[in-house]
């Protein structure tokens, strides 16, 4: 019976990764710097995760690639997908970029849209951004033109060239937006803050359209009928009970590869998160390109059935380890040593409470989750190469 349970784990683990051959390789260069030389000249799409990754050369095709440092300063013909602590693209995009991280700089050529997502995202004096600009940062700055709208949410924003057309930014209640003397908004401006104050335009700044504020939605007191509705809640609580009795199975069955995913999560955040987000991405494009094929509609089916039990999993997976990091700080030698059950109830709740939040909660949850993806993957791959 154990021989049985051990066969059919070890085969549920090759299959999926089967599902993602283009993410175990890149995941093999995990610990690794991972270089485009400037005479280089990638043919096709270029996919790869590690800890610095450099791309000097050129790339025919799109450029997906996770990290900890990235620097893009060779041609990319397709679009740029890349999640990292820090990410510098300084060379020109004939496509669009789609960047998460901590640092963000953009300082070239963008011919379609900019999407940014990190603590400080810098548009800089070098780049031109063909269409939109979509950012949600702590500080945004956008140095260059822009030939289409600026969409986003920042606690300060520093516009100081051109914008084609509309500006629509959510400001933090105490953020300010600054329209410098350079900056130019060719159609309206629509923000979204408690105070006028919170907009400063300099001198010679100009804004062509009309200017409106919206108030922010600060509440006196959370509406809880509106926020837990009926069918709302009902999802809520179905969620929470699925999480718990999957959970409780892998806390059952799987606890040591449990405890090993848990540690790369922590000690490696961004590198494991990145690898999370190529899988997050390449999976479903992998499974739709085999279902335009009779051959592979059957690959695609079983793709998609072990790419939804990966997300799944990797709830389980979040919520444990936000479990177990509540319990430890509770401990009084700040490392708990009970049942592996209580920090999985406990995590199940606070992630599902995390999920609910509005606004943020998506986001919070998708980056978790991201995050557990990349960790089970790499652990995953070493059991296998233990075992072989």
């Amino acid at each position: 019976m154990k021989n049985r349970k051990k066969l059919v784990f070890f085969l549920a683990i090759g299959l999926f990764l089967v599902a993602l051959p283009l993410i175990v390789l890149a995941a093999d260069a995990a610990e690794q710097t991972v270089e485009v030389g400037p005479d280089q000249i990638i043919s096709g799409n270029f996919i790869k995760a590690g800890n610095i990754i450099d791309i000097k050369g050129t790339v025919a095709g799109d450029v997906i690639v996770a990290g900890n440092s990235i620097t893009i300063s060779g041609p990319v013909a397709g679009d740029v997908i890349a999640a990292g602590s820090m990410i510098r693209i300084k060379g020109p995009v004939s496509g669009s970029v789609r960047l998460i991280g901590n640092s963000i700089e953009v300082d070239s050529e963008v011919a379609h849209n900019a999407w940014a997502l990190g603590n400080n995202v810098v548009i800089g004096s070098n780049a031109k951004v063909g269409w939109d600009v979509f950012s949600a940062a702590s500080s945004l700055e956008i140095k260059g033109p822009v030939g289409g709208n600026v969409w986003g949410s920042a606690a300060t924003v520093y516009l100081t060239n051109e914008i084609a057309k509309d500006v629509n930014l959510s400001l933090d209640k105490q953020g300010q937006m600054i329209l410098s003397q350079q900056g130019k908004i060719n159609g309206n401006l629509n923000y979204q803050a408690q105070s006028d104050k919170q907009l400063v335009i300099k001198d010679s700044a100009a804004v062509v359209g009309q200017i409106s504020r919206k108030a922010s939605m600060v509440p006196n007191q959370l509406d809880l009928k509106k926020v837990f509705g009926g069918a709302y809640l009902f999802l809520r609580i179905i969620s929470l009970f699925s999480l718990l009795v999957i959970g409780l199975v892998v806390v059952t069955f799987f606890p040591k590869i449990l405890l090993e995913t848990k540690e790369r999560m922590i000690k490696k955040p961004w590198p494991t998160m990145g690898f999370g987000l190529v899988y997050f991405i390449v999976v479903p494009i992998v499974a739709i390109l085999l279902m335009c094929t009779i051959i592979g509609l059957p690959l695609a089916l079983i793709i998609g059935a072990i790419y939804l039990v990966g997300l799944c999993i990797s709830k389980v997976i979040v919520s444990f380890v936000i479990g177990l990091l509540v319990v430890n700080s509770l401990s009084p030698d700040k490392k708990y040593k009970g049942s592996l059950m209580w920090p999985m109830v406990l995590g199940v709740l606070i992630f599902v409470l995390i999920a609910s939040l509005p606004v943020i909660g998506w986001i919070a949850k998708m980056m978790l989750v991201w995050l557990a993806f990349g960790a089970l993957l790499q652990t995953q791959k070493n059991i296998l190469r233990d075992y072989r």
